[in-house]
C-alpha cells in the first residue's frame, strides 16, 4: 500500500468517527437562497408552467407585439359595437316608428361594412407596399375621427355617412391578421389568433357596455347632465367621445412601440418574364434567370440592376433595329452589311447577331393585363377562393344575428320582443362576452390541437346554428318568469359567443394558411372586402325580414323566429361547405424556394 492510499484510508476513518457538522452552512445556504430574487420568482415561474397554453415544442410567442396588435384590434371591435345597444333608440330619436326601426337600424349598422368593402383591399394592398406599421396607424386615426363625428349626428343621412366613412377608414382587422401571419408559425398561430379573437371579445364587452350606459345621459342622469346642454342636443355624443379617445390613446402607443413586421425590407421591382417579356429574359444573364425566376413568372432584381438591364435593352434594341434597316437596304449579304454596321454601331455585333431579326411585340391585351393583377392572381388560387368564400358567408350569418338580436331585444313584448332598454341590452352583451374573453384563450387552442382547424369550424358552426334558432323562443318567458328568462338567455348567448369566436378564429387561419407570404396583406384585404360586402347586406336583409315579420302578423313560422332561423340555416350551410376545405389549410402554407 502506497503512502497516498494510507493517507486516504486514515482520512476515511477520521470522518467515520467524527462526521463534520454542516448545519450552519446549510442554514447559511438556505438563507442565501431565500434572499435570492430568483427563488422568490419560482412560484410565479411554476404558475406560468402550469397554465402554459402552447405546446412544449412551440415557437415562443412575441407577447409584446401580440399585445400591441391586441389593443389595435380592440379599437376596431369597440368602434363597431358601441352603438348596438342604443341604435334602435337612435332611430326613434330620428323620428321613425317602432315598426320601422328594424329596417333603418339595419341600414345604419350595415354602412360601416359598406365602407369596409370599399377600403379593405386598398389598405391591404397599401400595407404590402408601405409596410404594416404606417397603414395601421392611419386606419386607427381615421376610425377614431369618424366615431367622434357619429356622435354629432341628428338625422339618418348623417348617421349613414359617418358610419360609411368609419368603415372606409377601418382597415385595422386585415392588417392585424397579416401581422400575426408574419410573426407566427404552425406551432403558435392558433394561440396568436385566439388572442386576437380575445381583443374582439374585449371590444364586444366594453363597446355595448359603454354605449348602453352612456347614451342619452341627460335622460338617465339628469342631476349630472343639464337639459338644453351639449349632451341634450347630441344624446349619443358621450359614448362616441370615449370611443374616439380610446382610438387616439392606442394610436399614440402604437406610434412609439409598434415595429414594422413586413419581410420586404429591400425595395424590389418585379419584372415579368415568359411569353410577354421574352426580350428582357434574353437580356438577363442565364445564371440569374435560373436562380430568380419564380413559379409565378417573375424575377426579382434590385432597382439598380433593373436600370442597368433597361439601359442595355434600349441600346441593343437600337442595334437590332439598325441591322434590320441595313438588311432591308443591302439584303442578307454579310460583306455588304458589315462595313456599314461597323461604321454606325461599332464592332459589337457578331455575324450571327447581325442576322437576327427583332420581333416588335404588340401591346398587351386588356385580358393579359387583368391576368397580371393581384386580384386575378389571388382568385386563381383555389385555396384562397374557398377560404375567402367561407369567411364571407359565415360573417354574413354571424353579424346578421348580432344585429337582429339587439333589435329583437329592444322590441316591445306586444311584437314578441323582450322590451329591454339600451342599458339592459348592453348588460346582456357585456356579461355574455366576459366568458368568451377568458375562455377563448384556452378553448380554441385546445380544440385546434384536438380536432384541427377544419373540424373545429364544423363543430362550432353546427352548435352555433342550433343556439341561433332557439334564441327567439325566449320571448315566451318575458312576462311569466323574468329571472328564468335572464338565466336561459345567458345560457344560450354565452356559448353562442364562444362558438362564434372560435369559428372566426378558424376562418382567419384558413385565410392566412392559404396565402402566399408576399401577398398576405392583399389576401387579407380582399377577404375583408368580401366579408364587408356580406356584412353590409346582413343587417339590411335581417332587419328588413324582422321588420316584415312583426308588421305582417302572419304568425309562426313567419313571426320573429323567421329571421333567426334564416341566419341559423345559413350557418349550417357553412358547416357543410367547410367539409370541402382542403386539409392542407390546417397548417401554414409552405413557400416554394
Amino acid at each position: 500500500m502506497t503512502s497516498e492510499e494510507k493517507a486516504a484510508k486514515e482520512t476515511e476513518e477520521i470522518l467515520a468517527d467524527d462526521p463534520p457538522d454542516y448545519s450552519d452552512q446549510d442554514i447559511c445556504v438556505n438563507q442565501n437562497q431565500d434572499d435570492n430574487p430568483k427563488r422568490k420568482g419560482s412560484i410565479w415561474q411554476t404558475a406560468k408552467n402550469k397554465i402554459k397554453i402552447t405546446p412544449k415544442d412551440a415557437t415562443p410567442v412575441d407577447w409584446k407585439l401580440i399585445g400591441l396588435v391586441f389593443i389595435s384590434m380592440f379599437t376596431s371591435s369597440f368602434s363597431l359595437t358601441f352603438l348596438f345597444p342604443f341604435l334602435p333608440e337612435m332611430i326613434l330619436f330620428f323620428g321613425y316608428q317602432e315598426t320601422e326601426k328594424g329596417y333603418y337600424a339595419g341600414l345604419v349598422a350595415s354602412m360601416v361594412f359598406a365602407g369596409r368593402s370599399v377600403g379593405s383591399f386598398f389598405w391591404g394592398w397599401l400595407s404590402d407596399r408601405m409596410g404594416r406599421r404606417p397603414v395601421i396607424l392611419m386606419t386607427i386615426f381615421g376610425n377614431g375621427l369618424c366615431c367622434l363625428l357619429f356622435g354629432l349626428t341628428v338625422n339618418l343621412p348623417m348617421a349613414l355617412v359617418t358610419r360609411f366613412l368609419a368603415g372606409l377608414a377601418n382597415g385595422t382587422v386585415g392588417i392585424a391578421k397579416t401581422i400575426l401571419y408574419e410573426i407566427s408559425d404552425d406551432s403558435n398561430q392558433a394561440i396568436g389568433m385566439s388572442i386576437l379573437s380575445m381583443s374582439w371579445g374585449a371590444g364586444i364587452i366594453v363597446g355595448p357596455a359603454v354605449g348602453g350606459l352612456l347614451a342619452t345621459p341627460v335622460k338617465k342622469h339628469p342631476s349630472v347632465f343639464l337639459q338644453g346642454g351639449l349632451f341634450d342636443q347630441f344624446p349619443y355624443l358621450l359614448p362616441s367621445l370615449l370611443v374616439g379617445g380610446a382610438c387616439f390613446v392606442v394610436l399614440v402607443v402604437d406610434f412609439f412601440l409598434l415595429p414594422e413586421t413586413s419581410k420586404r425590407k429591400q425595395k424590389e421591382v418585379d419584372v415579368e418574364v415568359g411569353e410577354q417579356n421574352e426580350e428582357l429574359e434574353k437580356l438577363a444573364p442565364e445564371s440569374q434567370q435560373a436562380k430568380t425566376t419564380s413559379p409565378s413568372g417573375k424575377i426579382s432584381m434590385s432597382a439598380e440592376d433593373l436600370y442597368c438591364h433597361t439601359e442595355r435593352a434600349v441600346y441593343e434594341v437600337k442595334l437590332y433595329q439598325s441591322c434590320q434597316e441595313l438588311h432591308k437596304s443591302h439584303g442578307t449579304n454579310m460583306a455588304a452589311v458589315r462595313p456599314r454596321s461597323v461604321s454606325e454601331n461599332g464592332a459589337m455585333l457578331t455575324d450571327e447577331k447581325l442576322t437576327i431579326e427583332v420581333e416588335v411585340k404588340e401591346k398587351k391585351s386588356f385580358l393579359d393585363k387583368m391576368k397580371n393583377t393581384t386580384l386575378f392572381r389571388i382568385f386563381s388560387m383555389p385555396d384562397c377562393t374557398k377560404a375567402i368564400f367561407l369567411y364571407t358567408i359565415f360573417s354574413f350569418s354571424a353579424i346578421g344575428f348580432e344585429e337582429i338580436f339587439t333589435v329583437w331585444a329592444s322590441t316591445k313584448p306586444l311584437y314578441d320582443g323582450l322590451g329591454f332598454e339600451s342599458d339592459e341590452i348592453g348588460m346582456v352583451l357585456g356579461i355574455a362576452a366576459v366568458p368568451m374573453l377568458v375562455l377563448n384563450l384556452f378553448i380554441y387552442p385546445f380544440l385546434n390541437r384536438l380536432f384541427g382547424t377544419k373540424k373545429t369550424f364544423i363543430i362550432c358552426g353546427f352548435l352555433n346554428g342550433v343556439m341561433m334558432t332557439v334564441t327567439p323562443m325566449l320571448h315566451l318567458l318575458q312576462s311569466s318568469s323574468p329571472s328564468l328568462l335572464w338565466t336561459l338567455l345567458l345560457v344560450l348567448i354565452i356559448p353562442q359567443k364562444i362558438m362564434t369566436s372560435c369559428s372566426f378564429t378558424a376562418t382567419s387561419l384558413f385565410i392566412n394558411n392559404s396565402s402566399p407570404a408576399h401577398m398576405a396583406g392583399s389576401v387579407n384585404g380582399i377577404a375583408m372586402t368580401a366579408t364587408a360586402i356580406a356584412r353590409t347586406l346582413a343587417p339590411t336583409i335581417g332587419g328588413s325580414v324582422f321588420a316584415w315579420s312583426i308588421s305582417s302578423s302572419l304568425g309562426p313560422p313567419f313571426d320573429v323566429n323567421i329571421a333567426f332561423f334564416m341566419f341559423g340555416l345559413i350557418l349550417w350551410g357553412t358547416s357543410v361547405y367547410s367539409i370541402f376545405i382542403p386539409e392542407s389549410l390546417n397548417k401554414k402554407r409552405v413557400e416554394s424556394k
